[in-house]
């Protein structure tokens, strides 16, 4: 009894420092899994995440690496899907039919064109026997051709993961002249691209002064930021000098320097953990840009961990004073596979454990020990000196 009693105030001990948790949801086959950890979770950790733990079912500290330290596989080369020739469906309508060659699902295709400078809106559906036709994402704009190039340009489509074997890309012309598809396919190291999680919006102000605008970005957590989006309606042609700041108790922090162009996507990639953002656009003699919608997102922070099947796991941060864990897994590297499932971690909540310390016996009654104490060492004091005494009267009848 007393040794379950010191296993269990031990396991307390082990996670009650740590502020949060969240489950992780089993898994049906035992093996190595990436753990994909939400914003809301990282905006509880530390900034280095070095607070991050993984404990199973019986409280015991689960080995886990960065999924960044798994060695990366190599790069490889443009994957052409081949064209299908189908039936016209309509003068009014250019269509373009691939066929998916690899079995992994798609969310992204690279198309390349004739140069154009036209407004068109393209199409994408999907199809598994050329028949029955599945809409997979609408009235994607088209991007006008480079000014300069060799007369083609490449296009990025992304879209939701689908996995059809054939791909339709539908071009309503509306009695105009068709644009002219080249080919198009998948960079097929494309999956190694960081994945996004949007952060929950919080408060955004702007203020235009002294030919620079202000842009405060208040979010309702200390989230990782790696990503803020921009979607400027006008002017039709810009190039801004953009500076990032993170706003905390110090003042203003640089992050980043970048530029806002209208020939690219306006995303600034950075790192920060933050509850506070402020841009700074460098207008100079133009107008403010007309910007519709600003957006953060967390880039994917992904843990590997070898779990159990059927069993619980749980993941625990928000210990300030934690160091980052030392584990032996970062020796076998070369031994977990770089394409594993992936699974997230559910809602966070407080843990029930945190600052609970195990029951301690307490001292009773102090003073009544005390005198019992005293009272020993009398009656011994009392004993040894009758000993004494009648050592003495021996020696002294002798």
């Amino acid at each position: 009894m007393l040794i379950i009693f010191c296993w269990a105030a031990q396991s307390v001990l082990a996670q009650n420092t740590f502020k949060y948790a969240a489950p992780v949801p089993p898994v049906n086959t035992s093996g190595f899994y990436k753990i994909a950890l939400h914003p809301d979770f990282i905006s509880k950790s530390n900034a280095d995440l070095s607070d991050i733990r993984l404990i199973d079912q019986r409280s015991h500290f689960v080995p886990y690496l960065n999924a960044n330290n798994l060695p990366q596989p190599q790069r490889e080369k443009f994957m052409v899907f081949p064209e299908v020739v189908v039936k016209s469906i309509a003068d009014t309508s250019t269509a373009f039919v691939i066929e998916s060659t690899t079995k992994a699902p798609v969310n992204q295709l690279w198309v390349k064109l004739k140069n154009t400078s036209v407004s068109r809106l393209v199409n994408l559906s999907g199809s598994d026997d050329l028949k029955r036709w599945f809409a997979i994402k609408e009235d994607i704009p088209l991007q006008e051709g480079e000014l300069n190039g060799d007369g083609t340009y490449l296009q990025s489509l992304s879209f939701p993961a689908s996995n059809y074997h054939y791909l339709k890309l539908l071009v309503n012309d509306k009695n105009k002249a068709p644009v002219k598809f080249l080919v198009a396919g998948i960079y097929t190291e494309q999956s190694l691209a960081n994945l996004y999680f949007p952060i929950p919006p919080g408060k955004i102000t702007r203020k235009d002064s002294d030919k620079v605008t202000y842009i405060t970005i208040r979010l309702n957590d200390q989230y990782l930021v790696n990503k803020v989006s921009l979607v400027i309606t006008a002017p039709k042609y810009y190039k801004r000098d953009v500076s990032v700041y993170r706003i905390d108790k110090h003042g203003y922090q640089s992050v980043s320097d970048a530029e806002l162009n209208s020939n690219k996507e306006n995303s600034l990639f950075i790192a920060a953990k933050t509850d506070r953002l402020e841009l700074q656009i460098a207008n100079g003699d133009n107008l403010p840009l007309s910007i519709d919608k600003v957006e953060v997102a967390q880039g994917e922070q992904c843990i590997v961990s070898y779990l159990e099947a059927g069993q619980s796991y749980t993941l625990l941060t928000g210990d300030p004073k934690a160091n980052a864990p030392d584990y032996d897994l970062k020796f076998f590297t070369d031994s977990i596979h770089t394409t594993i499932s992936k699974i997230g971690n559910d809602a966070v909540m407080k843990n029930a454990v945190y600052n609970i310390q195990p029951n301690r016996v307490k001292r009773e009654y102090p003073a009544i020990i005390w005198a019992a104490i005293i009272i020993v060492l009398a009656l011994l004091s009392l004993l040894t000196w009758k000993m004494i005494n009648e050592v003495n009267n021996k020696k002294v009848d002798k």
